[in-house]
This record gives structure tokens, sequence and C-alpha cells, in this order.
């Protein structure tokens, strides 16, 4: 049965149908609203290419963070043209969102032009993740009618309150917010502070790399599972509070921007600014592309690799995440 025989409910018969193993995936790129099918009628199909695409369309950044995980050194070798050609094939094989990233996209040339072009052409949502120093009133005008989501990364040196002023209200607006020992105790007055500014959606990051001063210990996370969960209840309604797929088990019993074991080079993955694909943005297996081609060909090719945990501490795939019981 072809996806578009499917019967589905009727408040959900607009969405756009995908099929993934076993089930049909229905979703709204205006809203990020998704809903799975499954029964008889889906037992047959099969996922044809990555859900998502974490995009690093340069590597390009005006900010110079310590705890940044991209390689310094990585070209930027993605043209406009090439992005777009890449992404719409891609679309067609089943991919629903493409998350763009970096370096810091706002510094590509001709990136608004590129995001409106996707939208128009393509049945793609289009989200940005970027460090909103370049979001001036000019460029929120200019992604606004393309944009399913902008988010921003905030910073300790970086004042982000009129940036989040500016945008809030204009795009759906979401913050990642990275989450360390010594943020720890702020981490309740940093998500009232982003309520109180307008932000709706706030993402809490685990760090991924070899700092260890930079990840939290057992006990430190069980503190952060017990904040969040305090939080989640005073906020319920009013704020979505996320923690990124990262954090595995460490933190449980709180909410989850994905549930289930990481879904990093299966249901995601992430096109380097050097024309690599990666499983993720902290992994160190990736493999040249040159096109949608190659990327569904690595995809299913290398999926052992793209399953594996990255060597890096803080990784959810790895036993007691690299920490070494830390």
């Amino acid at each position: 049965m072809d996806v578009a025989d499917i019967p589905v409910p009727a408040a959900l018969a607009g969405l756009r149908r995908v099929p993934l193993d076993g089930v049909l995936l229905l979703f709204d790129r205006r809203t990020g609203l998704t809903a799975l099918c499954d029964g008889p009628e889906t037992a047959h199909l099969r996922q044809r290419a990555p859900r998502v695409v974490q995009f690093a369309i340069t590597n390009a950044c005006n900010l110079a963070c310590t705890f940044c995980s991209r390689d310094l050194d990585a070209a930027s070798g993605w043209t406009a043209d090439d992005a777009f050609a890449t992404l719409a094939a891609l679309a067609d094989a089943g991919t629903v969102e493409v998350a763009f990233g970096g370096g810091e996209p706002l510094v590509f040339r001709g990136f608004a032009a590129l995001a409106r072009r996707l939208h128009a052409e393509t049945p793609l949502a289009v989200s940005v993740t970027s460090n909103g120093t370049r979001l001036d009133d000019a460029m929120i005008d200019a992604l606004a009618p393309s944009l399913a989501q902008l988010r921003i990364s905030i910073y300790d040196d970086v004042d982000h309150r009129p940036i989040l002023r500016r945008a809030a209200g204009r795009l759906r607006l979401g913050v990642n917010w990275l989450v360390t020992p010594a943020r720890l105790d702020r981490v309740e007055a940093t998500v009232l502070a982003l309520y109180e500014l307008g932000v709706r959606d706030v993402l809490l990051l685990s760090y991924n790399g070899v700092d260890r001063g930079l990840h939290l210990r057992a006990d430190q996370a069980a503190d952060l599972a017990a904040r969040v969960r305090a939080l989640a209840v005073a906020l319920r309604g009013r704020v979505q509070l996320k923690l990124d797929v990262c954090w595995g088990e460490r933190v449980e019993a709180v909410p989850r921007l994905l549930d289930g074991p990481c879904p990093a080079g299966r249901d995601f993955v992430v096109l380097t600014s050097d024309r690599r694909l990666a499983p993720c943005s902290f992994h160190h297996a990736s493999w040249p592309v040159r096109d949608a081609a190659d990327v569904l060909r690595v995809w299913d090719a290398q999926r052992a690799a793209l399953a594996a945990p990255a060597r890096d501490p803080g990784c959810a795939r790895r036993a007691d995440y690299g920490l070494g019981g830390g």
C-alpha cells in the first residue's frame, strides 16, 4: 500500500507522510507536530533517508567559545546552490527537516535567500541554531517567513537579552544552554529569566569533550534532574523544558528532547562544513560526501559505524558515558 493510501485520522490528513521502519510518520513543518501511525497497513514501510539533517553550512564564526566542538581547521566547502540541491534531493527521499548550524550560519553569504528557497521549493522544515549576534531586525524580517524555528545558543560573554527581546514573538524561538558544574546553581534563575524575556522553549545541553571540568559528576547530574523536575512542574504549560539526548540516563525521569536510545546516525545525521557525513557533531567518524546520493549511500552502508559510540567523554552510547564513574 502506498503511503498516500494509508488511512489516518481526519485531523492529521493534511500532514506530510513519510515512511519509517514499520510506521508512518506524519509531520507538520509549520508547528513541528509529529505523529506516528502503525498497524498492519504500515508494517511493510521502510525508512529511506535520515529524518533530520543537521547542516553545518559554514565553519566560520564571529565568536570563539572555548567549549566549541567544531574542528577549527575544517574548510567551508558548501555553496548555496550545492546545499539546496543536496537538501532538495534528501527531502524527496524522506528527510523532513534541516537544522542549520556551523560555525555561525548567519555569517554564510546568502543564507536568508537559501532558507527562503528551501521553504518555497521543498517540503522541508527549516530550522537554525545561531549565537544570535547577527540577528538584527532586517535579518529577522528576512528569515521569519521561512523558518520553522530559530534556536539561540546563549553564552556568558554575550548579552543575549536584547537579542531575545528582538526575536520573541516574531519567530518560533528556542534557547540552547550548556549546563556545566559552574552553571548548575544558575539553572532555575536562567530558565526563569528566559521566560521573562519571552522564551517558551529551553533545551539544556550536556558537554561532550575531553575537558573533565565541564562534565557533571554523578551527584551533580542527580542534582540537575531534581532541579529540572521542579522547574517542569512550576512552568507546566508555559515553557517547554527539555534535555538533549546526550544526557542519557544520567538525568532520568525528566523531560527529554528525544525518548529512547540515541538516534544519531539513523534518524538524524550531520553534514559538516567540509562536506562530510557524521553521526553527530561530537563524533570522531565521518565520510566524504558530494551530494545527496553519497549521503544516502553512506547512511545505508555504514549503519554499524554510524551507531558506534563517540570516542570523547560524554557520549550516551559509551559505558558510564566515558567518564569512568566521575
